[in-house]
């Protein structure tokens, strides 16, 4: 019952200072006050609800404020897991049983990085605490979110900050080391093979590997999932990991041979867009303009922000 409440207070709350943001925009400042009161009042519904958020009721306030209007969207993500928020994060919490469809969330990292430069040292634990949980929970880019975590350790000098980011690095690193292992050796359908290629091209733009360790990671998934994609021909997912890992090791000429066979026989959404963003960082702008034409004869709908301001939209 409370699962239910929170969730519709969550969205109710997060309407509200939308709504407010609108209304002030708008020069509505009577309106505005109102559907910001509104939030507020939600908010502290929420905190008093919950017995672990009513102990720190002003941090959560505070922070509510802080994170105007996106707070209670981030508690709604983590209802499902409600945790101490400041609990020393486990090693052994991270999980192997990733069998869900490949999708990120988009989460807008950029509030938490000024709550890292300048909240308290609790608010940036608590930070560093949601990023990782949010990227084993696949809400935030692996990559980006392992960024954000490193730079906690680079730019705060508090002790207990760094210490706990560096937990949450090691933890992580420990996580795709697992994951790699475990798909290597249970590569018995299509998901293994894309969650396998997936994780060993985090592994490798993670920042842990250098020189010759990076690249045997890459040598190692690429002669895996080379003849896989002849067993799943027409699985973007797959092939988008293969051509990710092909252009980590300079194989440029393979890749963009395998890139135009597929382009011919397989003109899926994922690997043209893919095609595109290649072709503009090879300063190919001919061939960019081929497949954008291509793109938009076959009717594609962009969901990628950067494919949207190439096309105009």
């Amino acid at each position: 019952m409370y699962k239910r409440l929170f969730e519709v207070l969550s969205i109710f709350s997060t309407i509200f200072g939308f709504v407010s943001i609108i209304l002030f925009l708008i020069n509505l400042i009577s309106w505005g006050i109102i559907f910001l009161v509104l939030y507020i009042l939600f908010n502290i519904i929420i905190i008093l609800k919950d017995k672990k958020q009513k102990k720190l009721f002003i941090l959560e306030l505070f922070m509510s404020i802080l994170l105007f209007p996106y707070f209670p969207l981030i508690l709604f993500f983590h209802i499902k897991k409600i945790k101490p928020l400041y609990s020393p994060i486990d090693f052994e919490e991270g999980k192997l049983d990733i069998t869900g469809n490949i999708s990120f969330s988009s989460v807008d990292l950029a509030p938490f990085y000024i709550i890292l430069k300048y909240g308290d040292p609790q608010q940036r634990k608590y930070v560093v605490r949601l990023v990782y949980n949010s990227i084993l929970e696949n809400k935030v880019d692996f990559i980006d979110g392992i960024e954000l975590i490193r730079n906690a350790i680079k730019i705060d000098s508090h002790p207990d900050v760094v210490l706990y980011a560096s937990d949450a690095l090691t933890n992580l690193e420990k996580y795709l080391i697992s994951s790699i292992s475990y798909y290597m050796k249970n590569l018995n359908s299509l998901e293994d093979y894309i969650n396998f290629g997936k994780y060993s091209y985090y592994y490798a733009k993670s920042g842990f590997l250098a020189g010759e360790h990076e690249k045997e990671i890459l040598w190692q998934a690429l002669i895996i999932l080379r003849p896989s994609i002849e067993t799943f021909p027409e699985s973007p997912d797959l092939i988008f990991y293969t051509f990710k890992i092909m252009e980590l090791l300079n194989e440029y000429a393979e890749l963009e041979n395998m890139l135009r066979e597929k382009l011919n026989t397989f003109k899926h959404q994922k690997i043209l867009e893919y095609a595109i963003f290649y072709y503009i960082k090879k300063r190919k702008p001919k061939v960019v303009q081929e497949l954008v034409s291509l793109y938009m004869d076959l009717g594609f709908s962009p969901e990628n922000d950067a494919i949207k301001f190439i096309l105009g939209g």
